[in-house]
């Protein structure tokens, strides 16, 4: 979570994504019919460290159990995971695994490849990118980590308390700020709830340009934190911030905003399993995962890996979590797929 409005976006630290418009069009072109049938045939079961964008040769069919995410810099994310590597590689014997590597995707559609292919197994990250991997490599969704402590979260709407705006229906006509289209829960979540109470987000693509009386047009900030600085010196009349950032505004801010709607809450973290990892190697992970935070030595892992508190399963099961997540991804999609979902040739408002 951003501390203090520090700069950067911790969300997707430098997490390479393409542009907005590229990544919206990617989007727009997933194949729509069938894709809860994707999700629904996922099922789900209940140390050497590589700092270059290749695979290990031992991934797929071999003895090591390969951990991925996503950075420009591979060298900086290597030292907090490869703890949880080196553990699980420690305790996973019976499934046939006797070491645990790390090895850093610049991209997502890089991962999505890996884990197709075998040549990693498990990947971490919030929802939405969570999403476009399981869609792209058929992965499954095995546990949530609870990363920064944290199981579950979600979106607050906030504006300038002096707004006069109190109900989400009353961003009709108005201009608000995102994060940015790679963003969970500030993009995705946002999204879904406008859509699911009947607004119709359009994309703009600067914040003085005109939103129709039918619309509730939004840029994109880049960054939580200028997202608040751009409701705050009236760029925009709203936008959409995590919970844990609003945690995090100081007392002076908060005085000056106030939250005008929720979204639901989704897994901070979830775990995603290769498809080439048998039924029994799952099991297993599961079995080892969810019991590190009552083992010293798994403990200490979890708290180099982003301070994770534990992995644990799903509250309502893997299987509800899963259809719950791919109708809010194909609503967000199917929208996205029409041709008014953007306008960024708008002239600016006079």
């Amino acid at each position: 979570m951003l501390g203090k409005h520090a700069l950067g976006n911790k969300r997707f630290p430098n997490k390479r994504f393409p542009n907005k418009q590229s990544l919206n069009k990617q989007l727009a072109r997933m194949a729509l019919v069938g894709l809860l049938g994707t999700f629904s045939t996922l099922g789900v079961g209940c140390a050497a460290t590589r700092s270059l964008f290749s695979p290990s040769s031992v991934a797929s069919g071999g003895d090591a159990i390969i951990l991925t995410d996503v950075d420009f810099d591979p060298d900086s994310l290597i030292p907090e995971t490869q703890p949880v590597a080196d553990y699980l590689g420690s305790k996973l014997g019976r499934a046939g695994i006797s070491k645990g590597e790390v090895n850093i995707a610049p991209d997502v559609a890089t991962v999505a490849e890996w884990m197709e292919s075998g040549e990693v197994n498990l990947y971490f990250d919030s929802v939405y990118p969570a999403m476009l991997v399981m869609e792209q490599s058929g992965a499954k969704p095995i546990l949530r980590r609870w990363k920064d402590g944290v199981p579950e979260y979600g979106t607050f709407f906030v504006a300038r308390a002096d707004s006069g705006l109190s109900e989400l229906d009353e961003l009709q006509g108005k201009m608000i700020t995102l994060q940015e289209p790679s963003s969970s829960s500030g993009f995705m979540f946002p999204m879904v709830y406008m859509l699911e109470a009947g607004l119709n987000p359009v994309e703009k693509a600067e914040p003085n340009h005109t939103v129709a009386e039918d619309e509730v047009g939004y840029v994109f900030s880049g960054q939580e934190d200028i997202t608040i600085e751009w409701i705050l010196d009236g760029r925009v009349i709203a936008g959409a911030v995590d919970d844990e950032t609003w945690a995090d505004l100081s007392d002076e801010e908060k005085s000056q905003l106030s939250i005008i709607a929720e979204t639901d809450k989704f897994p901070r973290h979830m775990v995603l399993a290769g498809p080439k990892l048998t039924p029994k190697q799952i099991e297993t992970l599961q079995s080892v995962m969810t019991g590190m935070d009552n083992n010293r030595a798994g403990k200490e892992a979890l708290e180099f890996f982003s301070e994770t508190a534990q992995f644990d399963e799903f509250p309502e099961g893997a299987e509800a979590e899963i259809a719950r997540l791919a109708g809010a991804y194909e609503l967000l999609q199917s929208h996205l797929a029409s041709p008014e979902a953007t306008d960024l040739d708008e002239e600016p408002a006079q």
